[in-house]
């Protein structure tokens, strides 16, 4: 134990040299990965929260999107937005992984250095992580009532703080309850001696905090006007977890392996090792040995088999409570494997050098997915678009402009119900106030033939993922409809000596149109559009060709 500590000591430097870069790559990646589409939900929730219009759009007051919309909800443009909130969760994501490295029991020396440094080389952290999502500040709750109950006994204000945590959690994120319910129970039924108080006393706390948490809850969402908004979300989550499409965790669990391999392997040992201590050995307390961090891991595969919708965003509490486990059993490990170890040096490095081959690909594989495509198409929308004019994208990739439709996102359920014959169709609605800008992605292919024949019809495609409000002109003249009022470009005039728009000649510059009918007149041959430039261009953005089917990658 002397030697290892003595290496421990001498890699001191090593160890804040490496945390100081990752600290300096996490901040790096942030600023430029790929946004994940529910991230476009977020900030057009954060936006909606911020302007007061969320009375008019589906809404999500959770209690992330409604810390972020202080954060970055008065953003001056799209871009900005974005960048304020990712910043946020850049300092959520270190404050998880301090809370994590603390968690495991470790204190603010170099054995606490040691352990965030592993925590931080994690890389399911890093995929959802650094992301606008509800999931992290559930996560930092769930952290932060095992570092006060488990970690850093601190009696009844530990349970007081425990009680906070399970509301705020809950008002964070609807599968909360998954968690903290089960935890806070644990600990009030089998209370840790350390916390030397009664179980009627600690259970007392823990109520006084979650009634505190819940009545400080309430009277936030109340003095904003928010709680029956939040009552009417979580109504509507009750309603699509009943109605949703069971998914298989193939996908989300293989990346566990390839990502995180070394923690695997480890993970097993230590519920092995677990499992044949509490078969062979008379337990003495609950709360011996790693056995609450094997019940916590135990716990988050539980819910990832039940989810119906196991995405790949929920590793990180399978991760985190992983790392709980393998690093209390870390010791135990040790003497089990302390022979084989110490007979071959290269198993050690190879387990060490396995685990960092693992990280690298991973983050050198995120690093490739940019977000320079979708900040494009954010500028771009902004350029062609005043601050009251909407942009229909489904996904909210603009939140600084208002959405086309109250329920704007184009979600499988959504989907599903503009599907219902008994609805009226998508393209009468989005007919109603047209949108000047189109932003397509892969949701797009999942609306009905007509809708999309619609858009078809409506836009003129500037790339394959970006498109302008449009008005065919008719060919040898005629009347035509103008769908919004505002500023077009008369595009493609070849042929089209001696054209007037309304009794007007053509000019080279964009004209203000009202709304409605128009009169075009032109030779025969004169082939010409009607095409949205907006308030301040004076022609249309150069985009390149695009590919809405990669505006936004799931699983890259």
């Amino acid at each position: 134990m002397r030697r290892d500590g003595a290496i421990l000591r001498a890699s001191a430097p090593a160890l804040g040299a490496a945390l100081l870069a990752l600290l300096v790559f996490s901040a790096w990646l942030s600023a430029r990965r790929v946004y994940q589409i529910d991230e476009c939900y977020a900030a057009r929730m954060e936006r909606q929260l911020a302007d007061g219009s969320w009375r008019r759009f589906q809404t999500d007051p959770g209690a992330l999107f409604l810390a972020l919309s202080r954060v970055a909800g008065s953003a001056p443009d799209s871009r900005e937005t974005f960048a304020r909130s990712r910043r946020a969760m850049l300092a959520l994501f270190w404050l998880n992984l301090v809370l994590l490295a603390a968690a495991a029991g470790e204190k603010a020396d170099l054995g606490g250095t040691t352990a965030l440094v592993c925590a931080a080389t994690l890389a399911p952290l890093w995929d959802y992580g650094l992301e606008m999502r509800h999931d992290n500040l559930l996560l930092c709750a769930i952290l932060l009532t095992w570092l006060v109950l488990r970690a850093r006994p601190g009696g009844r204000p530990a349970y007081f703080a425990a009680g906070a945590c399970a509301v705020v959690g809950q008002l964070a994120a609807f599968k909360a309850f998954v968690f903290l319910i089960p935890i806070s129970a644990a600990f009030l039924i089998f209370p840790p001696p350390e916390h030397r108080a009664s179980r009627l006393a600690l259970s007392a706390w823990w109520a006084a905090g979650a009634a505190s948490a819940l009545a400080a809850g309430w009277a936030l969402y109340a003095r904003l006007g928010l709680w029956s908004a939040y009552l009417t979300d979580m109504r509507g989550m009750l309603h699509a977890a009943a109605s949703v499409r069971r998914m298989l965790p193939w996908e989300a669990s293989g990346r566990i392996l390839w990502e995180a391999p070394v923690l695997a392997v480890l993970t097993a040992a230590a519920l092995r090792l677990e499992a044949r201590d509490f078969r062979e050995k008379s337990p003495t307390s609950v709360w011996d040995g790693a056995r609450p961090e094997a019940a916590l891991t135990l716990l988050a595969l539980a819910e990832f088999a039940a989810d119906p919708t196991p995405y790949a965003y929920n590793l990180i509490y399978l991760c985190s409570f992983a790392f709980l486990l393998v690093w209390r059993s870390a010791p135990a490990l040790l003497r089990e494997h302390r022979a084989r170890l110490d007979a071959g040096k290269p198993s050690r490095r190879a387990l060490m050098a396995a685990h960092a081959a693992a990280f690298v690909a991973a983050l050198g594989w995120a690093a490739l997915w940019t977000n320079a495509r979708q900040t494009a198409l954010m500028d771009a929308a902004e350029s062609l678009t005043g601050p009251d004019d909407p942009v229909l994208d489904g996904a909210g990739l603009v939140p600084a402009r208002p959405a086309p439709t109250r329920d704007w996102l184009m979600d499988t359920l959504n989907i599903a119900r503009w599907r219902d014959p008994a609805r009226a169709p998508l393209r009468e609605l989005w007919a109603k106030d047209p949108a000047p800008v189109f932003i397509a992605d892969y949701r797009t292919d999942w609306l009905a033939a007509a809708d999309r024949e619609f858009l078809e019809r409506r836009y003129a495609a500037i790339s394959d993922d970006f498109r302008v409000l449009a008005a065919s002109l008719p060919p040898g003249g005629g009347d035509f409809d103008v769908p919004r009022a505002g500023r077009y470009l008369i595009a493609g005039p070849r042929d089209c000596a001696g054209a007037a728009l309304d009794a007007r000649p053509l000019s080279s510059n964009p004209v203000v149109l009202a709304a409605g009918s128009h009169r075009w007149s032109a030779p025969a041959a004169c082939r010409a559009a009607a095409l949205w430039v907006g308030p301040r261009r004076d022609d249309l953005p150069r985009l390149g060709p695009g590919d809405h089917r990669r505006v936004f990658v799931d699983w890259y």
